[in-house]
């Protein structure tokens, strides 16, 4: 004896499938993470540690404070989010 009816389960599973069509690709980067990333939107200055990738190095700010300090940018990430049917 099925817990569910299959036609219900089959009507849930295509709802779920509609909404990950309609969600998937139009909000990305619209969601903060806390991780820091390689977006374009910039997030902090930081203390250069040695094993830093040079390329993140500000010169300007170098060049302004003679410190060296590392850009760091906002990691874009989608929002997942699950239903559970209990």
């Amino acid at each position: 004896m099925a817990m569910l009816d299959p036609e219900l389960l089959a009507r849930v599973r295509a709802l779920g499938l509609k909404a990950q069509k309609l969600v998937d690709g139009l909000r990305v980067g619209e969601l903060a993470s806390p991780r820091k990333g390689s977006s374009v939107e910039f997030a902090q200055h930081r203390e250069y540690v040695p094993g830093d990738d040079l390329r993140h190095v500000d010169w300007r700010a170098y060049a302004r404070t003679e410190r060296y300090t590392v850009k760091e940018y906002q990691q874009e990430t989608n929002f997942i989010a699950y239903m559970l049917v209990d």
